[in-house]
């Protein structure tokens, strides 16, 4: 949910100012209160029958003490209240999404870089007085809009050590007042600092619209497309559109055939999710959606279709239902304990305990499966990586090769100097991704286990890439090589012997030109034997290069796979210990239950909040 309706600052304003403004979460101090705020916010334009469900559904989190979904409940709220039009840009980093929201505003305003400069959600509305502002639990602070005011931001969060809140940007601009628009500028999902994806998912959570930028240079990679599926789709955001960007950085004749790729990718997910080009004339055909003025056109024509009410009604009813099975299935497990005669009771308890048991096992064995799928993953990419990579330093370094004038003393100082570098430039790689897609797949194990256990895990802070075996020294085939610089050093003093004695001969003899033409013909007939000889010392270095190099990747490879295996399967135990807390707290309340069976009102009391959770859930 996006942050600004959760009322985490406890702001007293009305509803219309309060829904203008960004807070952050902190907990509520009593049941009591979270009612009163709920009550304040108007919902008056959806059906009394649906706030109905909505508020009986509420009353019923209460009792059972589940503030978890009851803060699910809270977000439904304030999602149905707000009055802005939200587009919630999500993506990984170096996609382009801070350049997009500055266009769609008209004014480079947001910092743009190579490298992760959004930390925390930009949050990006009309007014008329220009402003920054940001807001943590420690309070707010407003800054002109200007490029030292992010710098002073930073600065401040370093300071108050705070990775939580939100920036909120006002900006001067008739197509975010004069429609009611709010654009939400997101962290990197990607990042692999804790909360980032979170930060996302609120955005998701409480947006009509969401826009997913990728690069042109590596669109749609396995991560993008699961976060679409995972993320986006399963968050039902009511509409969703693809932006490809950066598509300059592509060779004009291949920058079609990345659209297309692109296109019929999104075609298959079976969405509906369009595909929309960040900059004009860049591929034939698709002018008319190209630019930045394509993409404001299509928010706005979704902002004004007569369906975006019943689409947040549709979209809170799912959420709605998913709040009630669960409620619905700890009342069902307590009646059946209820339901037994006394001496069965036990016995029903024991099953109930077990069949509970059992069912965990089953999600924590397909969780665990999908986790291993996903390490196995890495492994593809790992093995697609380097075998690029191996081909293209063969080709450097016997390139390298044909060039040198010494073939010895290249092999024995430059070749493991360049080895070494080259294993060190995709040790860095690897450790910089395979970092990104652990941190993708914790995320992706965390959003689960929250939605279904209420807890999570903490990342492995281990390196994947094991460096030492990049930065070791590089061991070679021992060649015993013939040194050609001291060969040419003999052959050429060998030669201007020759030449003088032929001067000085010839001299006496009166046959000067004679002994010259002997002495030089001897120097090329000698140059010509050595670079014979220094040609087939290069060939033979190029067969050992082709023939050991491979080996060298893979040794590298294996141990970086055994570690990232490792490192999945420490972070699968974390998470069947965190699961297995989760039973625990089920099987007490089952024994709870059964020892509060005999009260007879409480047995009635339970039948018929199941039955109205049946109803709700309809």
């Amino acid at each position: 949910m996006f942050l600004k309706n959760k009322n985490f600052f406890n702001d007293p304003a009305p509803l219309k100012e309060r829904t203008e403004k960004t807070d952050v979460q902190e907990e509520k101090e009593s049941s009591g209160k979270e009612q009163k705020d709920w009550e304040d916010v108007n919902l008056s334009f959806y059906d009394e029958a649906f706030m109905a469900r909505l508020q009986k559904l509420e009353g019923y989190c209460r009792e059972a003490g589940r503030k978890d979904l009851l803060e699910q409940l809270a977000s439904i709220r304030a999602y149905l209240a707000s009055e802005k039009f939200s587009v919630a840009v999500v993506g990984e980093f170096n996609r382009g999404k801070s350049t997009l929201v500055n266009r769609l505003i008209g004014r480079d305003i947001i910092p743009t870089s190579d490298i992760p400069t959004t930390s925390l959600p930009i949050y990006v509305s009309g007014g008329e007085q220009e402003s920054i502002t940001l807001k943590t639990v420690n309070g707010q602070k407003q800054y002109p809009v200007a490029e030292k005011s992010w710098e002073a931001i930073e600065e401040e969060k370093k300071k108050l050590r705070e990775t939580k809140g939100a920036i909120l940007l006002k900006r001067n601009c008739s197509l975010l007042m004069e429609n009611d628009l709010e654009l939400v500028d997101t962290p990197g999902v990607n990042s692999q600092i804790r909360g980032d994806l979170s930060m996302a998912e609120q955005a998701l959570s409480g947006c009509d619209c969401a826009i997913l930028p990728m690069a042109a240079i590596a669109a749609f990679s396995e991560s993008e497309k699961l976060f679409l599926q995972e993320r986006i789709l399963m968050k039902k955001v009511p509409r969703i559109m693809v932006v490809l960007t950066k598509l300059d950085l592509v060779e004009e004749k291949q920058r079609l055939s990345v659209v297309e790729s692109v296109q019929r990718k999104l075609e298959a997910m079976e969405a509906e999710i369009p595909l929309y080009l960040s900059a004009e004339n860049m591929a034939e055909g698709w002018e008319e959606r190209s630019g930045t003025e394509a993409i404001r056109k299509q928010i706005l024509a979704w902002l004004h279709e007569s369906s975006h009410i019943q689409l947040k009604k549709e979209r809170a009813s799912q959420e709605i239902k998913a709040v009630s099975a669960d409620l619905a299935t700890v009342y069902q497990c307590q009646l059946d304990i209820i339901a037994e005669k006394e001496e069965k009771r036990k016995e029903t308890a024991e099953q109930s305990k077990q069949k509970l048991l059992r069912s965990a096992q089953i999600q924590w064995d397909m969780l665990e499966n999908d986790m291993l799928k996903r390490c196995n993953q890495n492994f593809e990419w790992i093995r697609s990586m380097t075998e690029e990579r191996q081909q293209d330093v063969i080709e450097k370094l016997t390139l390298e090769l044909t060039h040198v004038a010494n073939p010895k003393d290249w092999w024995e100082k430059d070749y493991p100097y360049r080895m070494k570098m080259e294993m060190i430039s995709l040790g860095n790689i690897l450790e910089n991704n395979l970092q990104g897609f652990y941190t993708r797949d914790v995320n992706w194990l965390n959003h689960l286990l929250e939605e279904k256990y209420g807890s999570a895990i903490p990342p492995q802070n281990q390196r994947i890439a094991e460096k030492g075996v990049f930065r070791a020294p590089m061991v070679q085939q021992a060649v015993e090589l013939e040194d050609m610089k001291r060969s040419r050093l003999i052959s050429r003093v060998g030669t201007g012997v020759a030449t003088v004695g032929g001067y000085l001969v010839g001299g006496l003899i009166g046959l000067s030109p004679i002994g010259m033409a002997v002495g030089i013909g001897g120097g090329i007939i000698s140059e010509v034997f050595m670079n014979k000889r220094v040609e087939s010392q290069k060939r033979e270095l190029a067969r050992i290069i082709r023939e050991e190099l491979p080996g060298v990747f893979s040794g590298s490879i294996e141990t970086v796979e055994r570690n990232i295996r490792e490192v999945y399967i420490s972070t699968i135990r974390t998470m069947k210990r965190t699961c297995s807390d989760w039973v625990k707290v089920k099987c007490d309340a089952i024994d709870a239950a059964q020892k509060q069976a005999d009260d007879p009102k409480r047995e009635e009391a339970i039948r018929q909040k199941l039955a109205e959770l049946r109803g709700i859930g309809i």
